[in-house]
């Protein structure tokens, strides 16, 4: 009897961990390039490359700072319902970090979407750098 309540019950357990686990490394590593700027008084830049599904940290001379990271398989950078529109707000596919801890240049967002149809979008303040994760509606 145990059996046959427990299994609907964690059936829907790992729905949707994959993509905010992504959302969180995103979000972590834009955190990282932030901190960075502000401890070491000079700008550091989060890249995002749509095509290759990837994304890394890269300082003033473009040195990427310890390594490029991937997106999981199943995720790919883009805006559900519009896979035209670009997913990437930030101008030049970036995030840049100055040394106050605030974005030069505008606001923007970068979004991404699972194969499942859950889509989160990370948006980033200009004048504070507050990094925010959104959850997308379904």
């Amino acid at each position: 009897m145990i059996m046959a309540i427990s299994v609907p019950f964690t059936s829907g357990f790992g729905k949707g961990l994959r993509i905010k686990t992504t959302a969180r490394a995103i979000a972590g590593i834009m955190n990282v390039a932030r901190s960075n700027a502000v401890t070491f008084r000079k700008n550091y830049s989060v890249v995002f490359d749509v095509k290759k599904s990837q994304y890394w940290i890269e300082d003033e001379a473009k040195h990427v700072y310890e390594k490029k990271y991937f997106l999981p398989s199943s995720i790919k950078f883009e805006i559900k319902g519009n896979e035209e529109a670009d997913p990437v707000t930030f101008e030049n596919d970036r995030v840049t970090f100055n040394p106050s801890g605030a974005v030069e240049g505008v606001s923007g967002a970068v979004t991404f979407t699972d194969k499942q149809g859950g889509s989160r979008a990370i948006s980033v303040t200009g004048a504070t750098g507050k990094i925010i994760i959104n959850n997308m509606p379904i």
